[in-house]
Formats: structure tokens, C-alpha cells, sequence
């Protein structure tokens, strides 16, 4: 944690582009429609600053300063928003950098630039100031908040699952949860919904998907080789449907007559034409039930450790090119073989007692309070004994060939 004054320099941004769920009911060449972005810095959960409003670009320069002091800080949020006519602002990128990386970062890398989620980077310079005011004591009377209490809160906050960038939303329609397939109630922001690819869930759901985000997928495959993965493509065809039929996606209402969307020859999945691209590979699992067996043997999604965000140094950045190039997709990688085996060559060497034992009486790898504490035996109790019916095994016999006691005495 962080206690101190931060300064934050937001230079600049590339490649910014909108999501699939801002462009889900968009017409034409949308990749064409210039983005209005501005920058938002939160710490923790509490809402710092915002950037102005930059017009009609993917590539916006600001070069704005901001300060503030923070208190027992863990994590920096730098999100990017597109100022829309109508609000709310749309969700572009988003980035999560900890306070422990800045903190043990070289003195010359202040200025570097940042990979965003799901597309883009920000160039940004981060200066921290450590406060010595670590002994203050707190007011022992605290003035009442009031109206006050939601004072600099995040207002539209990040919540981040399985690469899932769910915020709470306001649905203008009858929409069902794409988790555990339930209708969502309420009036204002009843559920929570995906900024990337666009399916919705409860609340109480969203803590529960276990799937990753297929916007975020190309990204995490190249870091994450091993773990818990579903990867079971759906087998999509166009059907007619004859009665009111939801997506399994987004939640909301097929539209049209004939031809309303798409259906899993396998599972039965009902999703519009649009979505099909952000949805899983999960054919044939059901979600909910497997969610509550792992919630039930102490595995949560939202547990798993996060991804941490790769620090480009310099101005340069990663020379220009876009992220997820053939270049920069071995940038922050683990070590070689060649080097791992030096680093267990030059550990068995500093320090013996980690060696491999020489014969199988050796026990020098173990504790010796371990070796030296001398073998109790559990009898069998008597009840047991008499309990055993003797006349079975009269004239039972068996021998161990396998069993040679020669062969642990010592040459």
C-alpha cells in the first residue's frame, strides 16, 4: 500500500477503438465513426480525476496534469470513456496498475507508456511522493456525512471477472440473465452487463461466470497455458422461431418474423446473429451448476489472480507497433529453460542441504526432529481381535516375493 501525494501526467493514447457492445446496435462502417474519449483516474474505489474531452480521434493527445493525496492505496484505474450524446458515456479500455509495481519500479521509468483492455495503450507519467505521516493518530469525533457519505465515489465502476468488464447498466427491456437463464428484475440499473462482449447477468451472478471473455481470449492465451479452461464450440445455424424467443447472450428479445436469429444444433442456444462472435466456447455445460460445485469446494473465478499489466519504458513504447504483434507477445515472459536450470544449478550449489539424496536411507532432506522422533504404532484393539472368526484363515498363507529386506541394507 501507498501513502502519499501522486502525480499523474496522461499523455497520450493509440489504436483506441470501440467495443462490440457499444457497437451492437450501430449501422454501416463503424469502425469508421471517430471516438470522442477522455480519461477517468480512480484509486481504489474512490474517483480522483477526469481528462477533458478530446474530438473525433483514436489517437488522442492531452498532456494533462493531475495531483492528489491518497491514503493506504493498492490499486491505480485508468479508464477511457467515449463522450456520447445520449448517457451514459461508453466504455472504450481500461487499465489496473498496483501501487506495488510502481513502487518497485526503476527511478528513470516514470514516463512509460501502458497496455489498455481490450484494444489500445496510454502513455502516462507517474510520480509518487511517500507522505511521512504515518504515526497521525485518527479524530477521535467524526463529523456527521450526511448527504455527503457518497462524496467522490466511483460512479461507474469496473467490475472485472474472467477478463469480463461488467458494469451496472439500465436494461430499457425485458432481459434474462445469461448465467443462470432467470429474468432480471427491477427498475433502475437491474444487472450488470459486459462492456466487451456485451452478455448480461445479475448481480449476484456476475461473480460466478466462469467462461473468459472472448474479447479479451486472443490477449490471455498467449500468458496463460495452463489452469481451468472450457473450450467446446457451438455448432450455429439460422433458425425460424414461432414464439418469443430471448437471446442467451445479451438477454434481450429476437426481433423480426422469420429467420430471428441463431440456434446450437448441440445445446439449443438461442442468440442473435450479432452475438455470435462473443460467445463462448461452453457447448453443452451447464454454467450455473458447475459454478455451484466449484463455490461449493472453495473455487470462486473472481479469486484467480490478475493479469498484471505490462509497463512499456520510454517514449518509444513498443515501437510502434499495435498490441498482440508477433513482437511484443513474448514481451514480460517467463525465463528460458537455460536460465532456470542455471538459477537450480547455482541454488544447489550455495546450499547443500537441497541437494538429491545420495542413497534411500539419506535423510538429510528432512527435518531432524522428523527423523529422530522415535515410530509409535496404533495396536489393534482386542474387541477386533476376538470379533475375527480364526476358523476362515486356518491354513491361510501368503508370501511377499516382491518383499526383499536386503535390499535397504546399506553396501
Amino acid at each position: 500500500m501507498f501513502t502519499g501525494t501522486i502525480r499523474v501526467k496522461i499523455c497520450e493514447a493509440q489504436w483506441l477503438r470501440p467495443t462490440d457492445c457499444s457497437k451492437r446496435h450501430a449501422f454501416g462502417k463503424t469502425e469508421e465513426q471517430p471516438l470522442d474519449p477522455y480519461v477517468t483516474i480512480d484509486v481504489d474505489d474512490t474517483h480522483i480525476a477526469q481528462s477533458t474531452t478530446k474530438q473525433k480521434t483514436f489517437n488522442p493527445v492531452w498532456n494533462e496534469y493531475f495531483e492528489h493525496q491518497v491514503e493506504n492505496a493498492k490499486t491505480l484505474t485508468l479508464t477511457v470513456f467515449h463522450d456520447a450524446a445520449i448517457p451514459p458515456d461508453e466504455f472504450v479500455a481500461n487499465v489496473c496498475i498496483p501501487f506495488e509495481d510502481l513502487l518497485n519500479r526503476e527511478k528513470d521509468e516514470a514516463d512509460f507508456w501502458v497496455n489498455l483492455e481490450p484494444k489500445g495503450r496510454l502513455h502516462i507519467r507517474i510520480d509518487l511522493k511517500t507522505s511521512n505521516e504515518y504515526g497521525a493518530k485518527p479524530r477521535e469525533f467524526k463529523e456527521r456525512q450526511g448527504f455527503n457519505r457518497r462524496r467522490g465515489a466511483m460512479r461507474r465502476r469496473v467490475h472485472q471477472v474472467n477478463d469480463h468488464k461488467f458494469m451496472a447498466t439500465f436494461l430499457r427491456q425485458p432481459t434474462f440473465c445469461s448465467h443462470c437463464r432467470d429474468f432480471i428484475w427491477g427498475l433502475g440499473k437491474q444487472g450488470y452487463q459486459c462492456q466487451v462482449c456485451a452478455c448480461v447477468v445479475h448481480k449476484r451472478c456476475h461473480l460466478l461466470v466462469l467462461t473468459k471473455c472472448p474479447g479479451m481470449q486472443d490477449e490471455t492465451t498467449q500468458h496463460q497455458s495452463t489452469g481451468f479452461n472450457v473450450n467446446i464450440p457451438h455448432r450455429f445455424v439460422v433458425h425460424n422461431y414461432k414464439r418469443f424467443t430471448f437471446c442467451d447472450h445479451c438477454g434481450s428479445l429476437l426481433y423480426g418474423l422469420i429467420r430471428q436469429g441463431l440456434q446450437c444444433e448441440v445445446c439449443s442456444l438461442n442468440i442473435h446473429k450479432r452475438c455470435q462472435k462473443n460467445v463462448a466456447n461452453n457447448c453443452g455445460i451447464n454454467t450455473k451448476q458447475m459454478a455451484e460445485i466449484l463455490t461449493a469446494i472453495g473455487v470462486s473465478p473472481d479469486k484467480q489472480t490478475p493479469r498484471r499489466s505490462k509497463l512499456l519504458s520510454g517514449s518509444g513504447g513498443n515501437g510502434g507497433q499495435p498490441e498482440g504483434s508477433s513482437e511484443n507477445s513474448n514481451a514480460g515472459g517467463d525465463a528460458s529453460g537455460e536460465d532456470l536450470s542455471k538459477m537450480l544449478e547455482e541454488k544447489l550449489q550455495n546450499n547443500g542441504k537441497y541437494g538429491v539424496s545420495k542413497s534411500r536411507k539419506d535423510v538429510a532432506n528432512f527435518d531432524a526432529e522428523f527423523t529422530r522422533e522415535d515410530p509409535v504404532l496404533t495396536p489393534v484393539s482386542n474387541e477386533v481381535l476376538q470379533s475375527i472368526n480364526q476358523d476362515e484363515f486356518r491354513g491361510f498363507t501368503i508370501v511377499n516375493r516382491d518383499y526383499n529386506p536386503s535390499r535397504f541394507v546399506a553396501d
